[in-house]
């Protein structure tokens, strides 16, 4: 019994988690296919990017290409999160551990990218 509740408990938050996935997926799309109207990046470029960058990135087409990359990185994860789901439900383990690799890797890159954000651009913030 107390193993069905934890199958049935991890089934609804890996949902919850695929669901949310592809609305970013989503909205990373929408982004992508809306980032060269002014309006766009005037809002979304004056709310992520210091000022002295917004004249270059409205100039470039840096706002597509992040909106790209992003795009692409859900993309990659959406596989490994189907293969998560499917792992439970069919108390595969061998399905989980792609999920478990990626994600565990991805917060150490994460963590380690936010302390060298810290340390190599403390002058711009």
């Amino acid at each position: 019994m107390h193993t069905r509740s934890v199958t049935t408990a991890s089934t609804v938050l890996s949902s919850i988690f695929f669901t949310l996935q592809l609305v970013s997926l989503a909205c990373s799309c929408f982004l992508y296919f809306t980032s060269d109207t002014s309006s766009t990046q005037r809002e979304v470029i004056t709310r992520l990017y210091h000022k002295d960058l917004w004249r270059h990135l409205r100039r470039s087409n840096s706002l597509s290409t992040h909106s790209l990359i992003a795009v692409g990185v859900q993309t990659g994860l959406v596989p490994l999160t189907v293969c998560l789901l499917v792992g439970i439900t069919k108390r595969r383990r061998f399905l989980m551990l792609p999920w478990l690799t990626v994600w565990g890797l991805g917060l150490v890159a994460g963590i380690v990218g936010a302390v060298l954000c810290v340390i190599k651009i403390p002058g711009m913030y």
